[in-house]
């Protein structure tokens, strides 16, 4: 803006300078050839006077400076000219000057002169015999004029283009230092009311642009946030398949340790798997493709982790754009998968050998193959095989209301150590049959939870501790509070459960020793349906056990 501001200034400085200029010099011009007309009809009425009076005694004595000076007879011939060059026969009878003098007195004229090649003013006076006396001079142009003003006028044009530079600096200055130091943010202070309602409008633009800008940053950094806080592995590639932008999740499952390796380049940088890039080519030819992608695992404390590959074609303007990548962890679903067919393997399994050893004995009943002796033995076992066949069913019915959500919240306030009191005095004859010992330990605690269900949790925990303890063992259940939680305990002295087998015992139907659970009547559904119970009152369950040393669970329950 200082330039332009000055700019426009030293322009209209030098143009009107040389408006000035040119003025000037045809002002000077025209003074100039009017004092130069006015002296040649002085001194033609002179000369005219002297030659009426016959005071030349000789033509040659009318040369008076550079002034030309002609004698014409009446008829337009030349008798005399004082200029050397001049052809005295030319007929000058038909100039206008001479028309004019001839006619009134005196005439002039300005023309151009063949003689000299430049506009001359020609005067001419007529004289008492008839003759004319004509003077003429060749008048200075513009460019005599500029000619004889260039160093006056350059030494003027320099002085005042200094001039104007320092002033035109300083005035520049002073206009746009207001400017500089406004606040733009407030109209009614500005320096020039001029620029007021320009300001208003742009303050109202830089609002709104300002409202966009911050709306599309809270958009982005949304979009951002989600992306980035997805568990989701998720990748967005152009229509040449190279990648556009990346989430933490995606790179984490690829063990890639930074966004710049992969950005900007194509996909194949995060995973090489010949049937994804298939995929993704067809993806991004419009088809949406879902695959299983086996090769993508990651190793986690957890263990090992599979993950889906879902690919959503991106289109603008009806024309393929893009691509967007999920990578879905589904190792949970898949296990979910195989511990659904090994439980049904398990309970087909579980159902099936009661039910053949029922329908075996009681066909070689009805065919009479049993000796009368032996039929009481052998209602005997088939009415344990029921049993069995009925414990096994309604666990598997407590598992599936779990399952189902269906499981009962009849929660109710009472004290969790009375009711281990009750449970341990109901296996006193147990243990004493398993020289086992139980013990409880710990303190009075009102808890809120269904009762039925707390009571089957440690039905089944010191059931467990019995049936798997050594001769002259110990069961110990101990109880205590800690601020809002409940912790029960409840620790044995038994054979104890290899490292190997530990992460798996609370699986349906998982025996660690299927022989000896079959020797015990065990089901294996009992830890599953404890592990159940806990978490439907918001509790957690923990192991430790060593093999042929012992084992303690301990469960902490909400107490509300």
């Amino acid at each position: 803006m200082h330039r332009r501001i000055f700019r426009s200034f030293a322009v209209l400085v030098l143009a009107s300078v040389a408006v000035l200029a040119v003025a000037f010099g045809l002002l000077f011009m025209n003074r100039s050839q009017n004092h130069e007309k006015e002296a040649i009809r002085e001194k033609a009425h002179f000369i005219a006077g002297l030659l009426n009076h016959g005071s030349f005694e000789s033509y040659n004595a009318l040369r008076v400076g550079d002034t030309r000076i002609t004698l014409i007879s009446p008829r337009g011939v030349t008798l005399y000219d004082s200029y050397a060059g001049a052809d005295i026969t030319v007929d000058r009878g038909d100039r206008t000057e001479f028309i004019r003098a001839a006619a009134h007195g005196n005439g002039e004229a300005v023309r151009p002169s063949d003689t000299f090649g430049a506009d001359t003013f020609y005067y001419a006076v007529r004289l008492a015999d008839g003759r004319v006396l004509r003077l003429s001079r060749t008048l200075n142009n513009l460019n005599d004029v500029f000619s004889a003003m260039l160093p006056m006028l350059t030494a003027v044009t320099l002085a005042i283009v200094c001039a104007a530079y320092f002033l035109t600096s300083r005035l520049t200055r002073r206009i746009v230092k207001p400017l500089a130091d406004a606040d733009f943010e407030r109209t009614d202070e500005m320096p020039y009311e001029e620029i007021v309602p320009f300001m208003q409008k742009i303050n109202a633009q830089r609002q709104e642009i300002t409202g966009q800008i911050h709306k599309l940053k809270n958009r982005a950094e949304t979009i951002d946030a989600i992306i980035s806080n997805m568990r989701e592995g998720m990748v967005m590639v152009n229509a040449k398949g190279n990648v556009m932008t990346v989430n933490q999740s995606a790179l984490d499952i690829f063990g890639i340790p930074k966004k710049k390796l992969v950005v900007d380049k194509n996909i194949r940088h995060i995973c090489r798997d010949a049937e994804f890039m298939r995929c993704v080519e067809l993806c991004l030819a419009g088809e949406y493709t879902e695959i299983a992608v086996p090769q993508i695992i990651k190793n986690t404390p957890s263990g090992e982790r599979s993950y889906n590959a879902i690919l959503s074609p991106v289109k603008r303007g009806g024309v393929n754009d893009g691509a967007i990548v999920f990578f879905l962890d589904v190792t949970e679903q898949r296990k979910a998968e195989a511990q659904r067919r090994e439980f049904t393997a398990n309970v087909s399994h579980e159902l099936k050998t009661p039910l053949t050893s029922v329908s075996a004995m009681s066909e070689m009943m009805a065919n009479g193959m049993v000796k009368d002796g032996d039929t009481a033995v052998f209602a005997d076992r088939i009415s344990r095989q029921i049993n069995r066949l009925a414990l096994v069913i309604d666990d598997i019915i407590r598992l599936s209301e779990f399952d189902e959500g269906k499981a009962a919240r009849d929660f109710t306030l009472f004290d969790i150590f009375d009711m281990a009191q009750t449970i341990i005095e109901a296996f006193k004859d147990k243990a004493k049959e398993k020289n086992v010992s139980i013990s409880l330990e710990g303190y009075p605690v009102q808890i809120n939870a269904n009762s039925r269900l707390i009571e089957e949790l440690l039905y089944n925990l010191i059931d467990n501790g019995i049936k798997y303890n050594r001769e002259n063992g110990s069961v110990t259940l101990y109880i205590r509070e800690d601020g809002e939680r409940c912790i029960l305990s409840v620790s044995d002295t038994g054979i104890g459960i290899p490292p190997e087998h530990q992460p798996r015992v609370f699986e349906r139907f998982y025996r660690v020793d299927a022989s000896r659970s079959k020797q015990t009547g065990g089901t294996g559904l009992g830890l599953s349906i404890v592990k159940h119970i806990a978490e439907h009152h918001g509790g957690k369950i923990s192991l430790e056990s060593a093999e042929n040393k012992g084992t303690k669970i301990e469960i902490t329950l909400a107490k509300r």
